[in-house]
């Protein structure tokens, strides 16, 4: 197990430990394949959890264009809900690859300066890509971003999630 993704699940761990209905937002769109962690995330969360309890995978994007819509169906379905907001990222060359967890959610597209605010409870950023501060270049990044890294990432955040779920699930047992 690599130092980041220990870190990644101990943080899911101290995080996770909720006795709430927990909700994933895998944002991003399939249009883009940098942008496509988040949908390709859900479509593999879908494998293994709930579909109610999944919003955004490859057959139905969770965007910012629904994405108010998607929370407000959340809220107005579960009382008082654990979300977590997962999505793709853009940093510096070194942290391509790397998870990172925060409590408070995430902002929500502040890669390509449309930020909206803080969405989830939780916010995991998997960085797909090198962020060079110009809207045009981080867009053809994200375009020609490997999709074989993508998919890679995307499993293994669904791993450390399982992994934490999993262990806490059988600690409630």
């Amino acid at each position: 197990m690599d130092k980041n993704f220990k870190e990644y699940t101990d943080k899911l761990k101290s995080e996770l430990n909720v006795n709430k209905n927990i909700i994933f937002l895998c944002i991003g769109t399939d249009r883009v394949i940098g942008d496509c962690l988040g949908p390709i995330t859900g479509s593999l969360l879908k494998n293994v959890y709930s579909k109610d309890y999944v919003y955004g995978d490859l057959d139905e994007n969770l965007t910012f264009e629904n994405i108010e819509e998607k929370v407000d169906e959340i809220y107005a379905k579960f009382t008082n809900p654990y979300v977590v907001a997962i999505d793709a990222a853009l940093s510096s060359e070194e942290n391509i690859g790397k998870f990172f967890v925060d409590s408070g959610g995430i902002n929500f597209g502040e890669g390509l300066d449309k930020n909206r605010g803080r969405i989830g409870d939780l916010g995991i950023k998997v960085v797909v890509a090198k962020d060079f501060n110009d809207n045009e270049m981080n867009f053809q990044v994200l375009q020609n971003t490997r999709l074989s890294e993508i998919i890679k990432l995307s499993k293994k955040t669904v791993d450390g999630l399982r992994y934490v779920l999993e262990k806490n699930l059988s600690k409630s047992v």
